[in-house]
C-alpha cells in the first residue's frame, strides 16, 4: 500500500477501531506494520540511517496514534530528543506531519513549565531552519484532545504539514513533503539541534585549533555527537575490544573492576567529509577506533583527528633525554 492509501486507512478507521479492544486488533497492527512500511518506502534515499516506528498504544489505544522517524544520532525513541512524526488527531480525520520533540523527558525534568520549554525549543528549531520556512508551515497544530501528551505534542511542534481526509494531496506530493521535512531534520542536527550554544565554543577546552567558520563549528559538533551515540560506541567496543588502539592502555588492568569494559569510541571519518543533509552510516570496523581518554583527547588536538597512525607516530617518537648538567 502506498503512503496516501495507508494514511487514509487510519484516518477513516481509527476512531471506530478504538471502540474495540486493542489487543490483536487489525488497526493497531496496521499502524505498527503497514503504515510504518509505507513511510519507510516513501523516504526512499532520504531514509538512509533512519529508524521508523509506529504505535497505536500499548495495552490501551493511543489517543493520538503515530509513526515516527528517528535519527539514532539524536534519539531512538519518542520520549527524548526531536524527530519527524505523523500525529493523528483524536477528534477529526486529520493527520499532521510534524518536526516535533520527545515530550516525556521534558515533562520529567520541567513539570509544570513543560509546554513553555517545548515552545521555546520549537522556536529555536525554526530559527535554525530559516530557508525551510517557504516550503514548510510553521502554523500550530491541534490534536483534538485535552490530555497531557497530545497537548504537549502541540507545544513541541516546530514545522510541518497538515492533511485532511477528503482533500489529501497526491502520493507524489505526500512523499515530497515527507522528504523535505526529513532534510530539515538532518539540517537541524548538523546545525546544533536543541543546543542553544551550538554556534559558539565548538571545541572543548584544550582540544586544539579553533574552527575558522560556522561550517567548521557545525562539522566539529556533529562529529562529537556521532561519537557520543551509545549504539555506535557499543558496536565499536564489541568489534575492537576495550584496549586503546594507540597506546595499548587497558582500564581494567590499571583500575580493576571499576575500569572493566570502559573505553572511548572515536569517529575516524574526516571532519571535512561531514556535510549538512548527508546521512552518516557506520562501518564499525573502518569508521571507529577505541581509545583511552588521553589518546582520545590528543587526537582531537591534531589537525586531522581521523589520522590514527599519525597519533601513534607521535606517541612512539623517541625524545632525547635532557643532557646532564
Amino acid at each position: 500500500m502506498n503512503l496516501r492509501g495507508a494514511l487514509e486507512h487510519v484516518l477513516s478507521g481509527y476512531r471506530d477501531a478504538v471502540l474495540e479492544p486493542v489487543g490483536g486488533h487489525p488497526m493497531a497492527f496496521f499502524v505498527r506494520r503497514d503504515l510504518k512500511q509505507a513511510v519507510q518506502d516513501s523516504l526512499s534515499k532520504e531514509g538512509k540511517g533512519l529508524i521508523v516506528e509506529g504505535s497505536a498504544g500499548a495495552g490501551n489505544w493511543a489517543t493520538v496514534p503515530w509513526v515516527s522517524i528517528f535519527d539514532p544520532v539524536v534519539t531512538k525513541g519518542a520520549t527524548t530528543g526531536y524527530y519527524v512524526v505523523y500525529l493523528f488527531s483524536a477528534s477529526k480525520p486529520v493527520v499532521h506531519l510534524s518536526l516535533n520533540q520527545g515530550t516525556t523527558a521534558v515533562r520529567a525534568e520541567f513539570g509544570g513549565a513543560t509546554r513553555e520549554v517545548l515552545q521555546d525549543r520549537a522556536g529555536l528549531m525554526r530559527r535554525r531552519l530559516p530557508e525551510f520556512s517557504a516550503k514548510i508551515s510553521a502554523k500550530p497544530i491541534y490534536l483534538g484532545s485535552s490530555r497531557v501528551l497530545p497537548a504537549d505534542y502541540e507545544a513541541g511542534h516546530a514545522l510541518g504539514f497538515t492533511y485532511e481526509l477528503g482533500s489529501m494531496p497526491s502520493e507524489e506530493q505526500l512523499q515530497a513533503d515527507l522528504q523535505v521535512l526529513v532534510r530539515a531534520y538532518r539540517a537541524l542536527t548538523f546545525r546544533g539541534g536543541l543546543d542553544p550554544s551550538a554556534e559558539g565554543g565548538a571545541h572543548e577546552e584544550g582540544s586544539g585549533t579553533e574552527p575558522t567558520s560556522l561550517i567548521e563549528t557545525r562539522r566539529y559538533r556533529f562529529h562529537r555527537r556521532i561519537e557520543r551515540n551509545s549504539s555506535a560506541a557499543r558496536l565499536a567496543k564489541k568489534h575492537h575490544g576495550t584496549r586503546c588502539q594507540c597506546c595499548d592502555f587497558d582500564f581494567n588492568e590499571t583500575y580493576g573492576a571499576v575500569g572493566a569494559g570502559y573505553i572511548e569510541a572515536h569517529h575516524l571519518r574526516p571532519i571535512s567529509e561531514l556535510e549538512e543533509g548527508i546521512a552518516v552510516t557506520y562501518d564499525t570496523a573502518k569508521d571507529f577506533a577505541v581509545l583511552c581518554s588521553n589518546c582520545h583527547r590528543m587526537i582531537h588536538r591534531m589537525e586531522d583527528p581521523s589520522d590514527l597512525n599519525a597519533l601513534r607516530a607521535l606517541l612512539h617518537t623517541s625524545v632525547s633525554p635532557p643532557s646532564a648538567a
